[in-house]
């Protein structure tokens, strides 16, 4: 358990770390953001805070969806999410914005928030511990439809897109760069720390 907390804590760091530097680098924030972002603009309330208020959605929207008991466990994954992703965008990174100077630099901090997505997300479902229920959908969509992650994600990221478009929110150039690539490296990672996880057990 302690090596499943260790791979699930230190996922979500990770990927909340990607989610920072791709909103930072106003490169064109995750279809999901976009919105977030909208309705954390015109509420006031913190962009994690709203992460978790989604998620809460998801939770109910998964369960009708595939047809389960919600995963009430999975909030206790939501607010570790909500709080981490506030404590990198609102204290560590505050100011990050104004470093970044050129494109070339939003840029990489934008491809490196996408890498990071990828590696934490693939590294946290690997502990197989409740998952955020928008993965926890993913997840559930490749199995009960035959998909890949790849596929999975890709789908729900461009209903995303076709919201953010209707609420005025920011679709960028890396929206789209989000959403074709990062189902992909969800993927590979994933696959990679499931190899790294189940090596350290022997």
């Amino acid at each position: 358990m302690g090596k499943k907390l260790m791979f699930y804590v230190i996922g979500i760091a990770i990927a909340c770390l990607g989610v920072t530097f791709i909103i930072k680098s106003n490169a064109g924030a995750g279809p999901q953001d976009v919105v977030l972002l909208v309705f954390a603009e015109k509420t006031g309330l913190t962009f994690g805070t709203w992460v978790i208020l989604s998620q809460a959605v998801f939770l109910i929207v998964g369960a009708i969806i595939l047809k389960k008991r919600p995963q009430f466990e999975s909030i206790i994954t939501m607010i570790i999410w909500g709080v981490i992703v506030d404590f990198w965008g609102e204290i560590i990174f505050r100011d990050l914005s104004i470093w970044l100077h050129t494109p070339f630099l939003r840029w990489i901090c934008f491809l490196m928030g996408v890498l990071f997505i990828g590696i934490g997300v693939g590294i946290y479902l690997t502990a197989n511990l409740p998952a955020m229920p928008y993965d926890g959908l993913m997840v559930g969509l490749c199995e009960k439809f035959k998909i890949n992650l790849m596929m999975s994600r890709t789908i729900l990221e461009g209903i995303f897109i076709l919201m953010g478009i209707l609420i005025g929110g920011k679709i960028g150039a890396g929206t789209i760069v989000l959403v074709l690539t990062i189902g992909t490296i969800i993927q590979y990672f994933n696959g990679l720390a499931f190899k790294v996880y189940h090596f350290s057990f022997r």
